[in-house]
């Protein structure tokens, strides 16, 4: 005979329901409603996560609501179904398609005791603003430690963030669900054991990149109460020139020709426009225009400057210093972040070469390489520097790809990624001494790929989004991987609950500008640059951050990786 027992507690806003077969729990949250969850376990200990999926911080924006600043979800009758994942917005994608549904704006919550105030960690997702979802992202690692884990959903792509400069297409709404879904955590985290006051926001890639905007937007600094008290960027930082539209006007324009819009109606047009139609036109755009001019002039999934919102007045590089005060930062990128940026460019740019007959092709495919992140012409100087910097006397006279190829990813890292970060950090670090930890993640396991792309040919490359695989359930694992897993659990946890990052078998690990026990006299520009964790089975500290910028070509030419030794599937 099936049975259930129901435990009402008015008191603490608490309803659990516990039959035989299953579990499920309940949460009222004050002046929203109840809401039914789930429950189920984490990875290793087996600790018990209630998860409460697909709620709603914002209304469907859809019809008038289209392409217009996030307007909050309000209250419900009954008990409201949190057992299943949000849908994610809308996105044509190899793996997931959603062109029907627009009704994406929520987050999820897990915690492992309701009656608690723990830290919270808000997680963004990335995927060049344009794909991703947060149900990839489950607790299962997380919640190993004491913390409410919190994955939220924005607009993507032409729904995010196409903009005309106007009140009716502003731009960056996918940034205002992100301080929306924010806005929510404060108000109602409490009802599910989070501490409103320790909150964490991080994010990989484009979510970087949205934590490094929630840092640098006067919408977020000038309110009250803080939204978030520390924060994680990883592989990302406004920074970046893919993430900032250099004429989002122009390419908005683009997009419309491609939709069939007439140019004195493209504002009623892209209201109108079927999703689907929305979204091809928005790809044939990105597409056309990587290939023909690089990152910073695509449209609709890259940051605004100016416009109606407000969000960014001016690009955050030209005033750094207007950073989030007291905020505690760790910021840091993997070993080999540039090969995806190369993978893309040549997916577009099918004229490049796949192999080298004459120098003159190297400097050519060099130069095209900087004009993809916006640097339209290498002067003398640039250009030498980038010589002598990623090339040797060797190159030009063997021109062997397999050699090469690693410079060329390197400059695709230094350019696209690594050198925003630590530019970001640095300056970060200048205003907040003694509060940025800067890391390298280097651990190459079981599940990286041993040859990611055929113009790669080298094992085990620590790819962008590597360490995701250790914060998150997303691929099998062996035991060395368990125990990087714990390790980066162990960092991320500890940061998010005193602002400084340490695990077992981790040396201290110092903050920018923290060399103890080295005079000015020695340390130099090192202060920039460093002190920085190598994340790895042996992690160490390092002291100059700019060695990263050539650790593909140092790796791959020195032929000193071994393959990961095989061990236990667990």
């Amino acid at each position: 005979m099936k049975f259930k027992i129901f435990v009402l507690l008015i008191a603490t806003g608490i309803v659990l329901c516990i039959d035989q077969n299953a579990e499920t729990s309940a949460v009222n949250i004050e002046g929203l409603g109840l809401v039914r969850g789930s429950i189920s376990h984490t990875a290793w200990s087996k600790r018990k996560v209630f998860k409460f999926q697909g709620l709603h911080y914002g209304l469907a924006p859809v019809g008038n609501l289209r392409f217009q600043p996030t307007v909050k979800a309000g209250p419900w009758d009954g008990v409201r179904n949190a057992t299943e994942p949000g849908v994610r917005c809308p996105q044509i994608t190899k793996g997931y398609v959603n062109v029907d549904d627009e009704d994406c704006l929520t987050l999820s919550v897990f915690t492992n005791e309701l009656q608690a105030s723990r830290p919270v960690m808000v997680f963004i997702h990335g995927g060049w603003f344009y794909t991703g979802g947060a149900d990839e992202f489950q607790p299962d690692f997380l919640l190993e430690s004491d913390i409410v884990l919190v994955t939220i959903q924005y607009r993507l792509g032409p729904l995010g963030f196409l903009s005309t400069m106007s009140d009716a297409i502003p731009g960056n709404v996918g940034m205002l669900d992100v301080i929306t879904a924010l806005e929510w955590v404060q108000q109602n985290i409490a009802s599910f054991g989070g501490n409103s006051s320790m909150v964490t926001i991080f994010g990989q890639s484009a979510g970087a990149s949205s934590v490094s905007a929630m840092l640098h937007s006067p919408l977020v600094q000038n309110r009250g109460a803080p939204l978030f008290h520390r924060a994680i960027l990883q592989s990302g930082s406004l920074l970046v020139p893919r993430h900032v539209a250099d004429d989002p006007v122009e390419g908005a324009k683009d997009i419309a020709k491609r939709l069939g819009c007439g140019e004195s109606e493209i504002e009623l047009c892209f209201r109108a426009a079927p999703t689907k139609k929305l979204l091809e036109a928005f790809l044939e755009h990105r597409a056309e225009t990587i290939r023909s001019q690089g990152f910073p002039s695509v449209a609709a999934a890259n940051l605004v400057i100016g416009g109606p919102t407000g969000l960014f007045p001016r690009h955050p590089k030209y005033n750094m210093r207007n950073v989030h005060k007291n905020v505690q930062i760790m910021a840091g990128t993997v070993s080999d972040d540039g090969l995806y940026l190369l993978y893309e460019i040549n997916r577009f740019q099918s004229d490049l070469p796949k192999s080298l007959n004459s120098t003159g092709q190297v400097l050519d495919y060099m130069r095209t390489l900087y004009e993809k992140f916006g640097q339209s012409r290498l002067d003398g100087v640039l250009e030498s520097y980038a010589l002598s910097r990623h090339f040797n006397h060797r190159d030009f006279v063997d021109l062997r790809w397999e050699n090469i190829v690693t410079s060329f990813a390197d400059i695709c890292a230094a350019h696209g990624v690594k050198g925003p970060v630590v530019t970001e950090a640095r300056e970060i670090s200048r205003m907040n001494p003694g509060n940025v930890y800067l890391y390298s993640f280097d651990y190459s396991g079981s599940q990286t790929p041993e040859s990611s792309h055929d113009m790669f040919p080298y094992k085990g490359p620590v790819h962008h989004a590597d360490e995701l695989n250790y914060l998150f359930p997303l691929k099998n694992m062996n035991s060395d991987d368990v125990s990087m897993a714990k390790t980066m659990v162990q960092l991320w946890t500890s940061f998010a609950s005193d602002g400084v990052p340490r695990a077992k078998n981790v040396p201290t690990w110092h903050p920018m500008g923290d060399f103890s026990g080295k005079s000015v006299e020695e340390t130099g520009l090192l202060g920039f640059y460093g002190p920085y964790m190598k994340i790895n089975r042996r992690s160490q500290q390092a002291n100059d951050y700019r060695e990263e910028f050539l650790a593909t070509t140092r790796r791959y030419r020195s032929q000193q990786y071994e393959t990961p030794p095989e061990s236990t599937q667990t």
